[in-house]
């Protein structure tokens, strides 16, 4: 049985709306929210150092004439004075900071990610338990940060030589976090095991695929007329509709997943059942 992209779309936008759909699509908002701050005040911090520390040295120490210094000095001051009128969310906090802040976000947006999977991937969503949610979630959230790492490192990488690398390393470990956050393994299993489901369902999962990240365009699409008007009031709205995004593709992503579980679940008790094969010599009455 190939998957039924329309069923998962279905299922995971009735998910995404349900009470517990809509309560991550708020946890995913508020991290986007402060992704965005820090990312801000990260852009605005580095160029303050930069311009801290070209100061602090001569002209003859950047083995540059007194003239190209003072042009560089003023480039760096007019790129700042751009970056903070650009970020108004930005905290002032040094780039360090920002950058820690940045790394922790990462890991609190991927322990989400697996409440998610989990939450999405029960029978009834609405009537998950903490404890199934929370079990194992640190080690989970680990593997599913590193193996995202690699993942996109292999997309990116494939992506420079050719596009059609990328695209298919995105397909093939579509569901690696499904099978962290689901069946507890490590994420070289996860990967492994991903890559064996999507076999022989990897047009289906392209398109699955490839349909989360046209409706993930709308995100972009309000944050670019708001930022006509308002740069914080594109930031808040985008973070909003953006947790309602990321949200419906970890449902959709996880509905297509249990559905090719599933099936695969049937094929394997269908291949154990000693009734299920054809009849010998001796199962024949005489």
């Amino acid at each position: 049985m190939s998957l039924d992209i329309g069923e998962a779309f279905s299922d995971g936008t009735s998910r995404t709306f349900a009470k517990n759909g809509l309560l991550l699509a708020a946890a995913f908002a508020v991290v986007t929210l402060l992704f965005g701050v820090f990312a801000q005040t990260l852009s605005v911090g580095l160029l303050e150092a930069m311009l801290e520390s070209f100061q602090g040295l001569s002209p003859e120490e950047l083995n540059v004439s007194q003239q190209e210094y003072e042009t560089l000095i003023s480039d760096l001051r007019t790129q700042l004075e751009m970056a903070r009128e650009s970020s108004p969310l930005a905290l002032g906090l040094p780039a360090g900071v920002a950058a820690g802040a940045l790394i922790a976000l990462s890991l609190v947006s991927e322990a989400v990610s697996i409440v998610a999977v989990r939450t999405f991937a029960a029978a009834d969503s609405e009537a998950v338990t903490s404890d199934s949610l929370t079990d194992n979630i640190l080690i989970a959230t680990l593997n599913g940060f590193v193996g995202s790492i690699v993942v996109w490192g292999l997309i990116i990488v494939g992506s420079v030589f050719l596009l059609l690398p990328g695209i298919f390393f995105a397909v093939v470990f579509l569901f690696m976090r499904q099978r962290i956050a689901i069946e507890n393994e490590n994420f070289v299993e996860a990967m492994a095991e991903s890559w064996r489901l999507t076999k022989g369902h990897r047009i289906e999962v392209f398109a699955l695929g490839l349909l989360v990240v046209v409706v993930s365009l709308v995100d972009e699409l309000v944050g670019s007329v708001l930022s006509l008007v308002s740069p914080i009031a594109s930031a808040v709205v985008t973070a909003a509709v953006g947790g309602v995004i990321l949200a419906f593709g970890a449902a959709v992503v996880t509905r297509g997943y249990v559905q090719l579980e599933a099936d695969e679940t049937v094929a394997d008790s269908e291949d154990d059942d000693p009734y299920n094969a054809a009849l010998g010599p001796d199962d024949i009455p005489e």
